[in-house]
């Protein structure tokens, strides 16, 4: 089986700096908890992506959060076919400048683009996130949002809510969203959420299955068996370690859908249109 993981963090140090030489707020506790500290020192890209395939990863999905990440991204993403390309964006920075650098991304082949609300401190439904929803629904592109609980102490934890969501959801009926880390500390609402909308996905990166709820286990198993996406979120997680967890926990007549097909057609398949 060729599997994708939806979420990772290359170990370059453009890419290391929010963990170790510009150490953030809203990363600095994710070090302890996960045990990070052995998987933060710079690694080549070419010996990172033999340690995926090593684990049976063919493809990855590399986010950026900032101008600079992004071009660092790209450049590798332009030399290197396991890498996916997804750019971040940050409101904060104004409308026009996130639009601007989204336009700028999907014109070198970006996949997708990445925000995480409680860095911006900022609701999902925050109307100056409307521009880039807009933009990325008409571009038929997907957005990847943080729709889960934080550690950072600094920012509230429901930045990310699935309610601020549907609303989104609602608002632009065709814009794919994938919801990263599996809704983790918001409980079942987030699966009505997503069942309710055929455009939006749930990817559960950083998450290991013994710690989520059972309701969630079920739901990739059953009804939402063509909307759960595979992630590590690497380094947070190692490759094998998760790939195992998860094929534990699912049924095997599912693993293709998660493994892998799910976050194609996430990032590829055309929206379902909305029927008015």
């Amino acid at each position: 089986m060729r599997i994708i993981d939806g979420r990772v963090r290359l170990r370059t140090e453009q890419l290391l700096k929010p963990w170790t030489t510009e150490l953030k707020p809203f990363f600095k506790e994710y070090i302890e908890w996960y045990h990070m500290k052995d998987r933060l020192t710079p690694i080549s890209v070419e010996e990172q992506i033999n340690q995926a395939k090593d684990a049976g990863i063919e493809k990855m999905v590399v986010c950026g959060g900032n101008k600079d990440d992004n071009e660092h991204i790209m450049e590798i993403a332009e030399k290197h076919e396991e890498i996916i390309a997804v750019a971040g964006i940050n409101i904060i920075d104004g409308i026009l400048s996130s639009l601007n650098e989204i336009k700028r991304c999907f014109e070198k082949n970006t996949a997708a683009i990445n925000i995480s609300p409680f860095i911006s401190k900022v609701n999902a439904n925050d109307k100056r996130l409307y521009p880039v929803y807009g933009f990325c629904e008409m571009l038929k592109k997907p957005i990847i949002v943080h729709g889960s609980m934080h550690y950072w102490r600094g920012a509230y934890m429901w930045h990310g809510h699935p309610m601020y969501l549907d609303e989104v959801a609602v608002d632009f009926p065709e814009l794919k969203l994938i919801v990263s880390h599996g809704g983790n500390g918001f409980g079942p609402p987030v699966l009505a959420f997503v069942q309710r909308h055929p455009n939006v996905y749930l990817e559960f990166s950083a998450l290991r299955p013994k710690y989520i709820a059972p309701e969630f286990i079920q739901a990739a198993n059953t009804y939402l068996k063509n909307k759960c996406i595979f992630g590590t979120d690497y380094p947070l997680i190692e490759y094998k370690e998760q790939i195992e967890l998860w094929k534990y926990a699912l049924r095997e007549n599912v693993w293709e859908s998660f493994f892998r097909q799910n976050i194609l057609d996430a990032l590829y398949k055309d929206p379902v249109p909305y029927q008015w």
